[in-house]
């Protein structure tokens, strides 16, 4: 199973590179930030080939934090600050950077409880506008293991499913994939918009 695993790992990857690229580029002209501009990106990663790197470039000053300081490796760069926080509970004041981003972090926070809290703090610290990305919950593909409507599965039923896994989770773990609506719900002013083949990402996106 492992061979195949990666045979398929493989075979993605390109669709997973392009799409956090497409998101990346989304997520610049729609912030279009000042050369001064400050950012958090909460849970961030350099990503497959670096597709964040674009991105963070356009900022004056990055702080990415994580809760599992590991993450944070090869994430180095001249105007990026590496710290270790919750995004349920930031460490930082209100509007304390220009703008917040957030890419494929909110299903893995726990249930919608925790999600709200990780949200609003999001939208808290915001000076400018906020910028998220996760998982379509209504397409029929789980992006963590490659198994069709594993996401929809009780936590019992995945603790078994997992053991097929053809993607990069290999151990169960808590995921919340959510509807359009129910992002909505999490980003009551913000622009809902479903992205990439067969709509499987959703953007929320916003002013504050």
């Amino acid at each position: 199973m492992s061979a195949i695993a990666t045979s398929v790992t493989r075979l993605v990857k390109p669709l997973h590179v392009k799409m956090r690229a497409l998101r990346c580029n989304l997520a610049a002209e729609i912030m279009r930030p000042r050369a001064s501009a400050t950012l958090l990106d909460i849970g961030g990663s350099p990503g497959f080939n670096g597709e964040f790197d674009a991105m963070r470039s356009l900022f004056s000053r990055i702080t990415v934090v994580n809760l599992d300081p590991h993450t944070n490796r090869n994430l180095i760069k001249p105007n990026v600050t590496i710290e270790t926080a919750d995004g349920c509970d930031l460490p930082y004041a209100s509007q304390s950077f220009d703008w917040t981003f957030s890419n494929a972090v909110l299903e893995h926070v726990g249930d919608i409880e925790k999600q709200q809290k990780f949200a609003a703090e999001m939208q808290r610290v915001a000076r400018e506008g906020y910028f998220l990305s996760t998982p379509n919950r209504a397409f029929f593909v789980d992006p963590h293991t490659y198994l069709p409507y594993y996401h929809v599965l009780p936590p019992w039923a995945q603790q078994f499913a997992v053991h097929l896994s053809l993607g990069t989770m290999k151990r169960w773990e808590p995921l919340n994939l959510l509807t359009a609506r129910q992002l909505q719900a999490l980003f009551p002013r913000a622009k809902i918009e479903a992205i990439g083949p067969f709509a499987m990402n959703l953007i929320a996106y916003g002013t504050v």
